[in-house]
């Protein structure tokens, strides 16, 4: 069952990410020119990055809770995570691909390549930070290897398998530490980062103990988490237009834990009681379409931005006119994307699954005579 604060939350981690590529789509081709863009840092955008790890933790535990210590769920998670994840991205890779070929850039070499369509960490830019060819996909590299290690776990109870994933994640960044890592999936899946999935798992855990939190507390803790946010403790206001984000402690103090203040605010409670008004629905459309949002607006934006440019509008409208509808156009196409490719694709992959499963029961319970 869908937890509609959780998509509410889903749909703002998707739009706040959104909202600082959209600026950087308009902002650099005018700063390449000589013209100003007056950058908003009204909150650091790339937080919703670490939202979104929080919520998947969560999501994992609350929504796996018939696979603990089940025969065969940890073929199913499985499954259910690659029916997700895998389609879409792999899309969106191959758009890109082509995307440098018909502009004639400089193609990849094989190792980026298949580095990137496996999730596995590599630098693929040069930049000395393990990133796949499709810039976003760094978070999908993170969310591959914490499925990786909970499929591995989901054979034991529930707070059991918990207990060993978050010991898994919390001795890799214990290793880390200890330990200069050149090897770049080692640095990758060592950073502090990936303690957010156990902050998502522990709440979903408190909930399914059926804790909860009086309303005061739970008010403040959103309102503690969102205070974090606008004071951005990493300072991005300072940092470069394209600066790479760290994925150290500092991050996971700064955003991780002002976004698990909100997730426990707004799941820490006895029923929703939310309503059903404009922004309900809203969000819990928007939170359907998330991850397809996360993954089409660099698309939607990038061509957006070209029109934009060589249309000639950019030169009587306002910067933030090509913002605002460049957002506008990634949602609607993340809505259509998600009804019409994602939803049916995975709906049908899962489907695939389960009806082989059957089959198979169905054939183990034959007597032996009519197995021969």
């Amino acid at each position: 069952m869908q937890i509609v604060a959780i998509q509410i939350l889903r749909a703002i981690a998707a739009i706040s990410v959104s909202i600082g590529h959209a600026q950087a789509f308009i902002a650099m081709p005018m700063e390449r020119q000589g013209q100003a863009f007056g950058w908003s840092f009204l909150l650091p955008w790339g937080a919703g990055v670490d939202l979104f790890f929080v919520i998947s933790g969560f999501i994992m535990v609350y929504s796996s809770e018939r696979l603990f210590a089940a025969p065969a769920g940890a073929k199913i998670f499985a499954w259910r995570r690659l029916s997700r994840i895998v389609p879409l991205y792999w899309c969106a890779m191959a758009l890109l691909l082509v995307k440098m070929a018909v502009l004639h850039k400089p193609m990849p070499d094989a190792a980026s390549v298949v580095t990137s369509f496996f999730f596995i960490p590599w630098d693929t830019q040069g930049t000395g930070v393990p990133r796949p060819i499709y810039d976003l996909g760094w978070t999908l590299n993170y969310e591959m290897f914490f499925y990786t290690v909970f499929a591995l776990s989901i054979a034991l109870r529930r707070e059991l398998a918990v207990a060993l994933i978050s010991l898994c994640l919390s001795a890799l960044v214990l290793f880390g530490l200890a330990f200069p890592l050149h090897n770049p999936q080692l640095f990758f899946w060592t950073q502090p980062i990936v303690l957010e999935f156990v902050f998502g798992m522990g709440l979903a855990l408190l909930v399914r103990h059926g804790v909860t939190l009086p309303s005061p507390v739970r008010y403040a803790l959103i309102a503690l988490g969102a205070a974090a946010f606008f004071h951005d403790f990493l300072n991005t206001v300072a940092q470069p237009r394209l600066w790479l984000t760290p994925n150290d402690f500092l991050r996971v103090a700064g955003w991780g834990i002002p976004a698990a203040m909100i997730v426990s605010g707004c799941v820490l409670k006895t029923g929703e009681r939310l309503g059903d008004n404009v922004f309900v629905r809203s969000g819990k459309v928007l939170g359907d379409a998330s991850y397809a949002l996360y993954l089409c607006h660099p698309i939607v934006m990038s061509a957006f931005a070209m029109v934009w440019f060589a249309s000639g509008i950019s030169a009587g409208a306002p910067a933030y006119l090509g913002v605002v509808i460049s957002i506008a156009l990634a949602v609607a196409a993340s809505i259509f994307v998600y009804r019409w490719f994602e939803r049916p694709l995975t709906r049908f992959l899962q489907r695939r699954m389960r009806d082989r499963a059957e089959k198979r029961s169905a054939g183990d319970l034959k007597p032996a005579s009519q197995q021969a």
